[in-house]
């Protein structure tokens, strides 16, 4: 403090112009400080080149080497052996004591509190454990659910969206203050996403990544299929791995840019799990039969028997299974309730003209 006012007094007395260069170093630590950290991510061609043009300065490129000697990073001189040839000279006192002798102390304090900005803002530049990961966030809203076979139910969530799942379905939720993530662990969801543009909505499944700031779709995940149906609005597909920062949870996913990413509108669906996934039109009212699972309703349309079985085995803890072969083409139309598989079996013997046979955990289906 005692030499900030002498240096005050000075400058306003005429005698003294240090304060004029102390602002004039001030700034230069600055930017060394920041060409610092811009380092420990990487430069690009261009940044190489910015820096190169900055530390053609004298006085530049001894700030610069005095800062690496201060945090201890020499390595990066390594990196910048074209650019600066040299080590720190008798101006760093670091290999004989360990310490360095500024000039300007109140310099290094400025510089030091840029530099722990930046480290604030998400950069972490000197902290070891956070070299290699990402820093590990925490849920702000968390929740598990879950549906029997036979149930379904409605969820509003705490951004304003609201989910649905289908019978025997599961997923695991969690909302940061960046992101919010539902992971779709089996099952089938419905969302329709509140509108969010700082907080992306992903659904995650079977290493997809879906995403979307305000619409609404379907995801299906049964027997290794994964469906999504656009109902609103457009999202993205991608892949994903979890982010090891957070323990594999599924908070912040790593999300795999694509060089041409899939992308789905309103009234397009599209078998995720393919290898090469392909899009396709769907019309409005196979949509609505689509969602109508949501109001405990399924609707069949001349689809063969044998999908029909696989389709209502999901709301039953029986299997059901076809007692001969002959009976998996017969076409099956009607509106069904899911939440009484016993009288859909029955409506089907009735109208197909089968037999149906009951034990403990089964139900097959014979001709007459």
């Amino acid at each position: 403090m005692n030499s900030s006012t002498n240096e005050t007094k000075n400058a306003k007395s005429g005698t003294n112009s240090n304060v004029v260069q102390f602002n004039s170093d001030e700034r230069v630590l600055d930017a060394a400080s920041e060409w610092l950290v811009k380092l420990d991510e990487g430069l690009d061609a261009e940044e190489m080149q910015a820096l190169k043009t900055w530390l053609a300065t004298p006085l530049h490129r001894d700030t610069f080497l005095e800062m690496v000697a201060l945090w201890d990073k020499m390595s990066v001189l390594s990196e910048l052996a074209e650019i600066v040839p040299h080590t720190p000279e008798p101006s760093v006192k670091h290999k004989a004591n360990n310490t360095v002798n500024w000039k300007r102390p109140l310099a290094i304090a400025a510089s030091i509190l840029m530099v722990g900005l930046l480290s604030y803002q998400g950069l972490n530049l000197f902290s070891p454990s956070n070299q290699t990961e990402p820093v590990a966030q925490m849920a702000s809203y968390s929740l598990q659910a879950s549906t029997k076979p036979g149930e379904h139910k409605s969820i509003s969530l705490e951004d304003g969206s609201t989910l649905w799942l289908n019978t025997n379905s599961q997923v695991n939720i969690a909302f940061t203050e960046t992101s919010r993530i539902i992971q779709l662990v089996k099952g089938e969801l419905h969302i329709e996403v509140a509108k969010d543009k700082s907080r992306p909505l992903n659904v995650l499944a079977a290493g997809k990544a879906i995403q979307a700031v305000g619409t609404a779709f379907n995801v299906q995940y049964h027997r290794g299929d994964l469906e999504l149906v656009v109902t609103e609005g457009v999202v993205e597909v991608a892949s994903y791995t979890l982010n090891k920062a957070n323990g594999e949870s599924i908070i912040d996913p790593i999300i795999k840019p694509q060089a041409q990413p899939l992308t789905l509108v309103q009234g397009e669906k599209s078998l995720l799990s393919l290898p090469n996934s392909t899009v396709e039109t769907v019309s409005d009212e196979d949509i609505a039969n689509d969602l109508s699972w949501r109001e405990g309703k399924i609707v069949f349309r001349g689809e063969p028997l044998i999908d029909v079985i696989e389709e209502v085995s999901r709301y039953t803890d029986k299997t059901v299974v076809l007692g001969d072969a002959a009976l998996a083409n017969m076409q099956v139309a009607g509106l069904f309730n899911t939440n009484d598989v016993d009288a859909l079996i029955a409506a089907l013997a009735d109208n197909l003209q089968i037999s149906t046979d009951y034990s403990s955990d089964t139900i097959v289906l014979r001709p007459r």
